[in-house]
């Protein structure tokens, strides 16, 4: 065979094999690797996950599995971050990892995914000894490079006063590693180490405001780590229980300002409530913030009977004091005629509490306490107009409260139809002026309207307001047929009187 001959044998030969290489990547295209994202970071909100193992997931996928190698500090305080440089194939899912020296390959730990840069920042572990860091394959997980490292103990220390309020924020001075999510916490003596109370994160900076729980006896400052909520100090401190007083008047007119003086811590929030006599400790009516000063004013809920004055913490909404109180019901009348026009005014004399709100309304007759037609407040004075809402038939005058819009006092009183009036030509030229001449109430915005025949009550036409006195004159319709004159009442533009009119061309 010439040597022609053989050169090209072997180019078959080599195209051959690349063509088979080339079918063969395509059926092992590698799958993603369920891994998890990133440590989670620690806060006192909830305690740091423990991370997935990373590892295959779906088809097996191809891997490069060249050497790499792992750039990392000889030494890094426990907890702290540390940055790693990396080098290797950078395979889909490849991670870099930190675990205890000797750990398994498949080991938990925090880490980083190699596609987020040659330059990694771990999180050392919170126990401290020798570790090691790895780049791991994000499939077959292969290691391909390792460091030492020793996680060296980190320390603590906590200085505050030896007694403190409760509600009270205290001045705690620290010292520590402040890593990322370390937090200073306040606990009742005898919690486990996991637990926490308030908290303020050391990041804040040292020294560190903590609010002290409602909870009076001993307890316990400690400096925990935001990864995996470690105690690293720990100091006892007593939670002292202040001396609170209420003092204001036995009775109370429901609907009243009520003066009360307290004595008390006056905590941010704090504040002096009035709750019905047997309600649960967090629940009251209405309220005032002891921030208001002592003497404050509390409004008396609109009930009638046994009460109580809290003094409420604001953290936590505890009660730290009590004092009984009765409400009483506020004499009220109401003076009005017994019959009225629909749309007038009615005279209403009325005595009352006359508190901030209150209104004298009509309604008719079996509507609900919480509703009603028109009204006028009481701080108009005595007496006071209420306009009559446009119906017939049985209503009722009503005193309501502006606290809840309770009803303290009632009166019937019936509205009846006006008295109206119409009179036209029976006939008028299409576009030619109508002279009108009526009778009716005339009240404030009542008017008289001429349009054609079947047009809805909401269309007016040409119309002119009944203050403009009789007789009034109106253009009617340009085109001939069947009209309409109407009186409507200025409260809902309601007719309440017709005549029919013919225009003709």
């Amino acid at each position: 065979m010439s040597n022609s001959s053989r050169r090209n044998t072997v180019i078959v030969f080599l195209l051959v094999l690349l063509l088979l290489l080339l079918l063969l990547l395509l059926r092992c295209r590698p799958t993603a690797p369920v891994v998890a994202d990133h440590a989670a970071t620690p806060s006192p909100a909830a305690t740091a996950a423990r991370p997935s193992t990373p590892g295959p997931a779906g088809q097996e996928a191809a891997e490069v599995l060249t050497p790499a190698t792992v750039q990392a500090p000889a030494q890094v305080p426990a907890g702290a971050t540390l940055a790693v440089a990396w080098t290797g194939p950078n395979n889909k899912g490849d991670y870099v990892i930190i675990v205890p020296k000797g750990a398994p390959k498949d080991a938990n730990g925090n880490y980083r995914l190699t596609a987020e840069g040659p330059t990694l920042q771990l999180t050392a572990p919170i126990a401290p000894g020798d570790c090691e860091v790895r780049y791991v394959t994000g499939h077959s997980q292969t290691i391909l490079g390792r460091a030492a490292i020793t996680v060296a103990p980190v320390a603590a220390t906590l200085d505050a006063p030896p007694t403190a309020g409760l509600g009270t924020t205290i001045s705690v001075a620290w010292t520590g590693p402040n890593n990322q999510g370390d937090y200073i916490t306040l606990v009742a003596n005898g919690q486990p180490d996991g637990q926490y109370d308030n908290y303020a994160y050391t990041a804040k900076g040292s020294p560190a405001a903590v609010l002290v729980p409602i909870k009076p006896g001993g307890a316990e400052l400690r400096y925990m780590t935001g990864q995996g909520n470690k105690v690293l100090a720990r100091r006892p401190l007593t939670i002292t229980a202040p001396d609170v007083s209420l003092a204001a008047a036995a009775e109370a007119v429901a609907g009243s300002n009520l003066s009360v003086t307290w004595t008390g811590p006056g905590n941010q929030g704090d504040y002096v409530a009035i709750a019905v006599k047997g309600s649960g400790d967090g629940q009251y009516a209405n309220f005032t913030y002891t921030n208001k000063g002592s003497p404050l004013v509390v409004l008396v809920p609109v009930m009638v009977g046994d009460a109580e004055l809290r003094y409420m913490t604001g953290q936590g909404g505890k009660v730290l004091a009590r004092r009984p109180l009765a409400v009483v019901a506020a004499e009220v009348s109401l003076t009005a005629p017994a019959t009225a026009v629909a749309g007038s005014n009615i005279g209403v004399t009325w005595t009352g509490p006359n508190h901030q709100g209150d209104y004298i309304a009509i309604a008719a007759m079996g509507k609900p306490d919480g509703q009603y037609a028109n009204y006028t407040y009481t701080a108009k004075g005595s007496p006071l107009s209420v306009l009559a809402p446009i119906m017939v038939g049985d209503a009722e005058l009503r005193y309501m409260t502006g606290q809840g819009g309770k009803v303290i006092a009632r009166r019937p009183i019936t509205i009846t139809a006006a008295e109206i009036t119409l009179s036209t030509p029976a006939t008028a030229a299409a576009g030619s002026a109508v002279s009108i001449t009526w009778t009716g109430p005339g009240n404030p915005g009542d008017f008289i309207a001429l349009v054609a025949a079947g047009k809805p009550d909401n269309q007016f036409g040409n119309y002119a307001y009944t203050n403009k006195g009789s007789p009034l004159t109106l253009a009617a319709p340009k085109e001939a047929g069947d009209a309409e004159v109407r009186y409507l009442a200025g409260q809902g533009n309601k007719v309440l009187s017709r005549r029919t009119i013919k225009v003709v061309p």
